[in-house]
């Protein structure tokens, strides 16, 4: 008996073979499954949270999405130049938020329905490395699942990076996915990072209404890009009256966001205060490596190289 319960133990135990276990369902991940599943391959991906990844949910489609909105507004802001009243206009963010929702659960529908016809599987729930190749899948409802792939890809992704500022975390800013679903117009909205992501998102909201500050420690926005590109991008927020801070290093913060938030920032050896209502941080990304169990994989971690 001893030993029948051992081979049974066995089989429970046992990791679930595949040919391709994928950790995350970003873009690179997804449609690599999907192409494999196609070709007859038994394939797995892992996500704990957002089906197809960031870009559908909240990021690139769900940007532009309120963008777009932003847009619309401030062609009615500026109505009068082309003869037309509008008087009563009023931005409703509520229904922007609410429109960006619907497009997100559209585009994650036709993600599931692309699982189903390429046959790669989709588990939803956390991933973790247990040994090489072999990942553990913590499913919602606390059950776990081992699987081994004769290949093995991590498509984690980055959160954003909140640096170790003084009274950051505690101030509780809003990174760009608390942005996207915002149901009120900032009175005055702080960001941190003159990046394509605080740009996007302040110059959104400036359109709906916002008085928006970019402070940034570069002397440039964008500051990797072009000179000519940067010059432009400046040129646009000011036309826009958007308030631009740079060579600034970030010292304190204090309240908390959404309602009262203060920022003291050090200009060429200058101390200088800015006060808003939000703060939203947009400096930089982090890998999303912490706790996956990388090193039972025998995977290494490089260092993040500021540039």
């Amino acid at each position: 008996m001893e030993n029948v319960s051992s081979v049974q133990l066995s089989k429970k135990t046992d990791p679930e073979e595949y040919d391709l276990v994928v950790l995350g369902s970003g873009a690179g991940a997804k449609l690599t499954a999907w192409t494999l599943a196609k070709q007859g391959k038994r394939v797995a991906v892992i996500e704990r949270k957002y089906i197809g990844g960031s870009c559908p949910n909240i990021a690139c489609l769900p940007s532009k999405n309120i963008v777009h909105s932003a847009k619309v507004a401030s062609y009615f802001r500026r109505a009068e130049e082309f003869g037309i009243d509008t008087r009563g206009f009023a931005v409703n963010m509520s229904i922007v938020r609410d429109r960006k929702r619907k497009m997100v659960s559209s585009l994650v529908d036709v993600h599931l329905d692309n699982y189903k016809r390429s046959g790669a599987e989709l588990i939803l729930g956390s991933g973790r490395f247990i040994g090489p190749k072999t990942l553990e899948a913590t499913l919602p409802d606390g059950t776990r699942r081992r699987l081994r792939g004769a290949n093995v890809i991590i498509g984690t992704g980055t959160h954003a990076a909140l640096e170790p500022i003084p009274g950051l975390a505690d101030a509780q800013p809003l990174t760009h996915v608390e942005a996207l679903e915002l149901d009120e117009i900032p009175e005055h909205l702080l960001v941190i990072g003159g990046g394509y992501v605080g740009l996007e998102l302040s110059q959104a909201m400036r359109r709906f209404g916002s008085r928006v500050s970019v402070i940034d420690r570069n002397d440039r926005l964008a500051h990797r890009e072009d000179e000519d590109v940067t010059d432009a991008i400046r040129s646009l927020f000011e036309d826009e009256a958007i308030d631009i801070v740079l060579n600034a290093r970030v010292k304190a913060i204090s309240g908390k966001s959404g309602k009262s938030v203060r920022i003291v920032v050090e200009q060429k050896g200058v101390e200088k205060t800015l006060d808003g209502t939000h703060l939203l941080v947009a400096a930089g990304r982090t890998p999303n490596t912490k706790g996956i169990g990388l090193e039972l994989a025998g995977v290494e971690l490089t260092q993040i190289v500021d540039t």
